[in-house]
């Protein structure tokens, strides 16, 4: 417990300065709030040992523009300036990054500039999807709901990417000790049997000579295949940046790819539904989300199809007429954006649409690995077994001739 000197405002905006007993500014923060008042500045500098970790200069993840939205809110609901919630937040947000980001935007605001402008000015930590709903929200009037919207889609954006994370975590570790099993296999283990089962002096099994004639290939040309595992992943990545033409190949095969490829394709409109939900119900016209949800979705097949139905809705033909001529976007889609284009509640009806994949995601995930699981197991038994038969075949074979 450390004794903080402070400054806060109260909800009028009255300056109000004290003294408080907390564990940290985190803490003092919080106990500010619930007598209604909102921290500006700590007049002490305090302990490191008391700050709450920072994380390295220079990444700001969705979690911290999430705790941003949400002070955001929290400030302007209380019917704090703007001006003044920037400079709070400028001082005690933890991200290093984001609280020299958000100080540069505190005085361009102060300067007489828009909000969104400001934040355009620093894209890699404020991307097109939150500056154009701040902009709109500015427009409108609504910016207090704003920050509330934007809160609520970057903690779904932070529970998928955990979700994945947690359902990828054993099947990863599985594929690696695969993958060390077979390099200590076909490296070091096989050519060490080679002398001795040259030694019998027998037929070797059709199996045997395959095995032994793959591992003095993986040995002959360890350089080649150590190149494919470094540079193959590079350029599977990279490939979508700077090769437009493979990108569509690898996600095409990507969505196709059995069982995986479905959780892919839900993942993908998931993203597509919640951020055209999220531009559309804050006022930005329908062209202008349909070409932000292109770089939001993360699948160049999805892009392309996006495309194509910018172009047909700026033509006159309805948002499901145009989805309709692509096959990646499921009927069940099509159909509710269909019933909310005809009733006028199309904001309502796809925010239906992604609550439904807010469940279903999860509970796919799991389902999806707790399958993969197994039949990787399976695999690795099934090669160890093989080429453990291929090993003793000709002893066996040898034993037997000599009964």
């Amino acid at each position: 417990m450390a004794n903080f000197q402070y400054r806060a405002i109260d909800a009028h905006g009255k300056p109000i300065e004290g003294k408080m007993a907390a564990p940290d500014l985190y803490h003092l923060e919080r106990q500010l709030q619930d007598m209604g008042l909102w921290l500006v500045r700590t007049l002490e500098s305090k302990p490191k040992s008391l700050a709450r970790p920072t994380q390295k200069k220079g990444r700001v993840k969705p979690r911290d523009l999430m705790e941003f939205s949400t002070h955001m809110f929290t400030l302007l609901e209380a019917g704090i300036p703007l001006t003044q919630a920037l400079q709070s937040l400028s001082i005690e947000t933890p991200n290093l990054h984001l609280r020299s980001t958000l100080h540069a935007i505190f005085q361009q605001v102060e300067a007489g500039n828009t909000l969104h402008d400001a934040m355009k000015q620093h894209p890699r930590i404020f991307p097109p999807q939150i500056t154009n709903l701040v902009h709109a929200g500015e427009d409108s009037g609504t910016l207090t709901d704003t920050f509330k919207e934007l809160e609520r889609y970057l903690d779904w954006l932070d529970q998928i990417r955990g979700d994945m994370r947690q359902a990828t975590i054993y099947p990863s570790i599985v594929m690696i000790a695969v993958i060390g099993l077979l390099v200590l296999l076909f490296t070091f283990v096989i050519p060490r049997f080679v002398p001795i089962l040259e030694g019998l002096h027998v037929p070797l099994p059709t199996i045997t000579i395959l095995i032994i004639t793959l591992s003095e290939l993986i040995v002959g040309s360890w350089w080649l295949w150590s190149s494919f595992l470094l540079l193959g992943p590079m350029v599977w990545t990279l490939g979508r940046k700077y090769l437009p033409g493979f990108a569509h190949w690898r996600d095409r095969m990507v969505l196709q790819l059995p069982v995986l490829g479905e959780l892919i394709r839900m993942l993908t409109i998931s993203k597509f539904v919640q951020n055209f939900a999220v531009l559309y119900r804050a006022g930005i016209p329908v062209l202008q989300s349909l070409q932000l949800c292109q770089g939001l979705v993360g699948n160049s097949v999805m892009e392309r199809a996006l495309q194509d139905t910018q172009r047909a809705v700026s033509e006159g033909s309805t948002i499901n007429e145009s989805l309709s001529r692509h096959p990646v976007f499921p009927p069940m889609v099509i159909q509710m954006i269909s019933v909310g284009e005809a009733t006028g509640t199309l904001p309502h009806t796809l925010m239906n649409v992604a609550h439904y994949y807010n469940r279903e995601i999860p509970r796919r995930i799991k389902k999806v690995f707790g399958i993969l699981e197994p039949l990787i197991t399976l695999g690795l038994i099934a090669i160890v077994g093989i080429v453990a038969l291929s090993l003793f075949m000709p002893m066996m074979s040898l034993m037997g001739g000599i009964h």
